[in-house]
């Protein structure tokens, strides 16, 4: 292997003599550095025809080749284990080169990267926290040191946290615990990641524009507390935290989701007011699910199951009486649902079926309403059977009444004479009558003809 500068664009061409076996080199008449008679060829030793394909095959190479000048050329004879050291040659140059000019392009970031975060500490200063903590995170965007990107979000989510943009701040804390882990306190990022969370809960929201406040950003208290509790997920706020997420999401009607956050509570705060109150929480998905309806009858199982687990550990609780009417509406439930299928087999002409369901529905709700057309229909199919008198009492917990109270007739002053009348109103004007109207329904046509004063 062997190296030279090519700076004279020399080129060989090769003839060969295949009547004489021999091989005549001649050098190109624009090389300068070739001194041969011009009358007669240089002649070479005679060389098999194996060396003169070689010879051949570098010439096409080197003639193909248009290095251009000042550059290295690596001559390697055709040996591979060269050839490869030629390459690694120049890929080594090409990674240095590329490796200078990143790290001056890192270091003139890092500069730039001070200034921005110079900048940011004097609006932090002057009292214009939004900025600053826009600055803040320009600062650690262009900054590639791993401290100064720490510093940079720790400062900004604490300029957010000063504008009161709660939603930035917890942007920022997510990113110090995945990013910065080692950097921070952590115990101290995630309860102020449950902080955040209960001040979305309370109603707080960011605002959009800083020119228009009243225009304020999503609700996001899902995300923060799901955050937090991925974070620290027994935290001594967990539980309360649980617990809201398993009411949000039954109000925003995801009952799986708000079965899941009620059985965490359960298994990981047992004992606690938390997981009383989330015993309540499922029973009423359960019921909510049942009512909707299921086929294979898993949800009013599963509601009868809570609601008297609830019962038998809680005997004196206030909302006792709830958990019972919620009982008894799984019962109609119940009910209704095997009246209809007995109604179906009826009808396709299966009465064993149908009185095999009816009979279950005779037998365990017999106090529901839903109880009489199934008597019915039961008496109808089978003679034998005698049903009770429609007249009957039955309960019926979906059904409220309401009673009407009048509000109670008084005597009240309608105008109390000043102590500076000059004797003008010597006693208080009070009602001459009192309004006997006893019903609001009442209209004024109604009154109209009477002696009423009103």
């Amino acid at each position: 292997m062997s190296f030279r500068s090519k700076t004279s664009g020399l080129t060989l061409s090769l003839a060969l003599s295949c009547c004489l076996g021999t091989a005549v080199l001649w050098a190109d008449e624009t090389a300068s550095d070739v001194s041969a008679p011009s009358d007669l060829p240089m002649a070479v030793p005679v060389l098999t025809p194996e060396e003169a394909a070689e010879l051949q095959k570098a010439a096409e190479t080197a003639a193909a080749s248009e290095a251009p000048a000042d550059t290295l050329i690596v001559e390697t004879d055709g040996d591979p284990e060269a050839e490869l050291s030629a390459d690694a040659i120049r890929d080594a140059e090409l990674e240095a080169k590329k490796a200078e000019e990143k790290a001056t392009l890192r270091a003139k970031h890092d500069a730039q990267a001070q200034e921005v975060f110079q900048k940011a500490l004097e609006l932090e200063r002057e009292g214009d926290f939004r900025k600053a903590g826009k600055r803040f995170l320009d600062a650690e965007l262009l900054t590639s040191d791993k401290i100064v990107k720490a510093n940079a979000l720790s400062n900004a989510a604490r300029a957010f946290r000063q504008a009161e943009l709660y939603g930035r701040e917890f942007d920022c804390i997510e990113r110090l615990i995945s990013e910065h882990m080692s950097r921070i306190d952590f115990t101290k990022a995630v309860n102020r990641e449950y902080e955040i969370a209960d001040a979305f809960f309370n109603g707080h929201r960011d605002a959009m524009f800083e020119w228009l406040p009243f225009i304020k950003d999503s609700d996001r208290f899902l995300e923060c507390s799901e955050a937090a509790l991925r974070n620290a997920p027994c935290a001594e706020p967990a539980a309360a935290v649980r617990l809201r997420l398993g009411r949000m999401y039954l109000t925003e009607q995801h009952p799986e989701q708000a079965v899941e956050k009620f059985k965490e509570v359960l298994q990981l705060h047992p004992g606690t007011e938390s997981a009383y109150y989330a015993e309540l929480g499922l029973a009423d998905v359960y019921c909510q699910l049942a009512e909707r309806g299921d086929g294979d009858n898993r949800w009013a199982n599963l509601a009868i199951e809570q609601l008297d687990h609830f019962i038998e550990n809680n005997p004196e609780a206030p909302e006792l009486q709830w958990v019972r009417e919620q009982r008894q509406k799984i019962d109609v439930i119940q009910a209704k649902r095997l009246h209809d299928l007995a109604k179906y087999h009826h009808r396709t002409g299966r009465d064993d079926l149908a009185e095999h369901y009816l009979s279950q529905v005779v037998q365990r709700y017999a106090e529901t309403e839903q109880a009489i057309p199934s008597e019915q229909l039961l008496a109808e199919i089978d003679e034998t059977y005698e049903a009770p008198p429609s007249t009957m009492e039955r309960k019926d917990p979906t059904r409220y009444e309401f009673t009407r109270n009048p509000i109670p007739l008084e005597d009240s002053d309608l105008l109390i004479a000043p102590e500076n009348s000059d004797g003008k109103w010597l006693f208080p004007i009070r009602d001459l009558k009192k309004d006997i109207r006893t019903d609001s329904r009442e209209t004024y046509e109604e009154r109209a003809g009477s002696d009423e004063t009103y």
